[in-house]
């Protein structure tokens, strides 16, 4: 299957961030591995064997037991948007597991290619604003693919960090009404992924997420807390029932992500984590 690549440039910047990833997990390998062992230990409890798999956000293969859930799978999709997870993709497996793989090469949104090129183009910032607040995500192309189990690795939070980013280097010192349209826009993200989540045709669905961001100071203990859900995401992700689907496992815990002085000095992060697992 051919890879679906997007510009050169924007590739670039996702190979950026997955890099930046592969580099704060090496110092904070420790503190991660409680993150990673609940991921991959949940997963393997509502994975069931013999389906074709789609993993959407498998990056570095970091927060699964990738040997496991190839060999228990007849085809397995990798999607993630930095290229350079190909050879994580392909280096510590046997060639009959590599065989399984198909590798996808994408944004799992299907439009941050178009909204970046708005955000390059508006010609004030009273019409980005406007186009924020209107902007409306389309359901992803891989909702529509034969799958029997998708499984949302620790994506749903981080997709709309990217694009967040993306508007704040365009508009310095947002006010506040442009942080609503921002957050309107972050939210149509998310609520796209979960719907072609729901849309889709999978009998077993697994989302595992970060909920809420928690920054602290070893001085201090006052907490300040930012969500990691906007919009509707909140709610869709607890619903009882998707598309004739019951909730069959729900887990929750602590991911240490930037620990104090070893990330930065003046503060550390903290994620608090939800998995949640639906099937027919």
């Amino acid at each position: 299957m051919p890879l679906s690549l997007f510009s050169s440039a924007l590739s670039r910047q996702f190979a950026q961030m997955g890099s930046r990833i592969v580099e704060r997990h090496r110092r904070c390998e420790g503190w991660w591995a409680p993150h990673l062992k609940n991921t991959a230990d949940f997963i393997s409890q509502h994975l069931p064997s013999g389906a074709r798999v789609a993993v959407l956000g498998a990056g570095r293969l970091l927060d699964i037991d990738a040997a496991s859930l190839i060999s228990r799978n007849d085809e397995v999709h990798l999607f993630d948007a930095d290229g350079s997870c190909l050879r994580a993709w392909r280096s510590g497996l046997g060639s009959d597991l590599r065989r399984r793989i198909v590798p996808r090469i994408e944004d799992v949104t299907c439009c941050l290619s178009d909204w970046q090129a708005l955000v390059r183009d508006c010609k004030s910032v009273a019409s980005l604003e406007r186009q924020l607040a209107a902007l409306r995500a389309p359901l992803p192309a891989w909702a529509s693919e034969e799958f029997d189990a998708i499984v949302s690795l620790n994506l749903l939070g981080q997709i709309p960090l990217y694009w967040r980013d993306v508007v704040r280097a365009r508009l310095a010192g947002l006010s506040e009404p442009q942080e609503e349209a921002l957050a309107a826009s972050m939210g149509e993200l998310q609520r796209a992924h979960l719907e072609g989540l729901a849309r889709s045709t999978a009998d077993r669905v697994i989302v595992v997420t970060d909920s809420e961001y928690y920054f602290y100071e070893a001085s201090t203990v006052e907490w300040r807390v930012e969500a990691a859900l906007f919009g509707s995401a909140r709610t869709l992700l607890q619903s009882p029932g998707v598309e004739g689907r019951a909730v069959i496992g729900k887990d929750t815990w602590l991911w240490h992500l930037a620990p104090q002085f070893i990330e930065h000095n003046d503060e550390g992060e903290i994620h608090k984590v939800e998995a949640i697992a639906w099937g027919r």
